[in-house]
């Protein structure tokens, strides 16, 4: 029990613990993405599920996720589920941010969660999608990627009964970290994307509830992206608490020199005047020659407002910024950095990348809610290259909220195609 005179301890002894246990999860998480004829067969193996199942067979409809996502637990998942319709528990996202439009298989014993378990999800990419309005690059956002990615493992985590089994206090459920790899992605407006994951590790521990799982999403069963994350349940007064990726301590920023902005460049133009609801930046400030590498570096501001959108979406009775859109946010101030110091040609296209050898690598110890002031981001550009008519640019990037540094995300990569 967290007494007053701990409550501020706990989290910093739970950060260094559950520290701990992602470092060395991630050693094991990274050999087997690095093993391709496992993740091959894994692959396959959810394939087969789908081929094997009846034409149109619906497990769970749209109309039933949407249940689930506002209203009764119980008349999406049963009458066992119903005292969940009593307490607060983990949802998925609604709205415009639920990105699963049908479950067509789900296999896993419930009220044990633990593998082997699995789900086959789709969904439909409408050709005047909302999140398809003023992209910066080709394709679907990251962001929306991200979260058709993850929210089928948050669903079959929910179906197996874990708010049924894991104590009732336990009932925040936030992404922890993750990996993913994207080559070769296709032109997805009119299209319906498949998501088949399957959970690979749970683990009970000193207070821990943390799964993990691998995804991979498909279109006409080509495989574009696939990766692997981690999630845990935690009490509403430990992320209250939340003491970031330093532990609590102030992690240096490039706004806070005093000499900024000199060597910065200030990109007119704010959030309000974008039409996109991906846009999150106020400020953006940009240096072609600075940062940590020496290749450039991209600043972002925001002011946060409790009536932002994506809060009603994100989740039910709690409130919180998806991690996907913090990177989302850093993807399109890089964009800009790009337009205006590496390449004006108007022949060539900017599309997203994340290969084998350096997937997009994701670390979030934290959240942005309502009562949050302002959100702050840099991007340190760390390789600039040019092989055979494309250039790539990478770069490493750092998020913080209210001066706590809470998200670190590594290989962001765009490619710039000829053509």
């Amino acid at each position: 029990m967290i007494t007053r005179e701990n409550n501020l301890q706990y989290p910093l002894r739970l950060e260094k613990v559950l520290d701990g246990f992602m470092n060395r999860s991630t050693e094991i998480h990274r050999s087997i993405l690095d093993n391709q004829s496992t993740m091959l067969q894994a692959i396959s193996r959810l394939s087969s599920v789908k081929e094997s199942l009846p034409a149109k067979q619906v497990v769970f409809s749209r109309k039933q996720l949407e249940e689930f996502s506002v209203g009764s637990i119980a008349r999406c998942f049963g009458e066992d589920y119903a005292i969940l319709d009593q307490r607060p528990t983990p949802r998925i996202p609604n709205g415009r941010l639920l990105l699963i439009d049908r479950v067509i298989d789900i296999a896993g014993t419930r009220m044990e969660i633990a593998p082997p378990a699995s789900i086959v999800s789709e969904v439909d990419v409408p050709p005047d999608a909302w999140y398809l309005q003023s992209n910066p690059y080709d394709g679907l956002p990251l962001a929306i990627l991200m979260e058709m990615s993850l929210q089928p493992c948050g669903l079959l985590s929910a179906y197996l009964g874990a708010s049924l089994v894991i104590p009732p206090e336990n009932h925040v459920f936030r992404n922890l970290d993750g990996s993913i790899n994207l080559t070769k992605i296709p032109d997805l407006r009119g299209k319906t994307i498949t998501n088949r994951a399957e959970l690979i590790k749970s683990v009970a521990s000193g207070g821990l509830f943390i799964q993990t799982y691998r995804f991979a999403l498909s279109v006409e069963n080509k495989v574009f992206l696939e990766g692997e994350s981690s999630f845990g349940y935690f009490t509403p007064t430990l992320m209250k608490n939340q003491s970031g990726l330093d532990l609590g301590d102030t992690y240096p920023r490039m706004v806070d020199v005093p000499d900024f902005p000199a060597g910065f460049f200030q990109i007119k133009g704010t959030a309000q005047a974008s039409k996109s609801l991906l846009d999150l930046t106020e400020k953006t400030w940009v240096n072609s020659k600075g940062g940590k590498f020496g290749l450039g570096v991209v600043i972002g501001e925001r002011n946060v407002n409790p009536n932002d959108w994506f809060f009603a979406n994100h989740f039910f009775n709690d409130p919180v910024m998806p991690g996907s859109m913090g990177v989302e946010s850093i993807m399109r101030r890089l964009t800009m950095m790009i337009g205006q110091f590496i390449s004006n040609d108007l022949s060539t296209n900017l599309v997203l990348e994340f290969p084998k050898d350096e997937p997009l690598i994701w670390k979030y110890r934290g959240q942005v809610v309502p009562v949050n002031k302002q959100t702050y981001f840099e991007a340190h550009v760390k390789q600039v290259s040019t092989d055979a008519g494309r250039t790539q640019i990478s770069a490493d990037a750092d998020f913080w909220v209210d001066g706590l540094r809470i998200y670190s995300v590594k290989n962001l990569s765009f490619i710039l195609k000829e053509g």
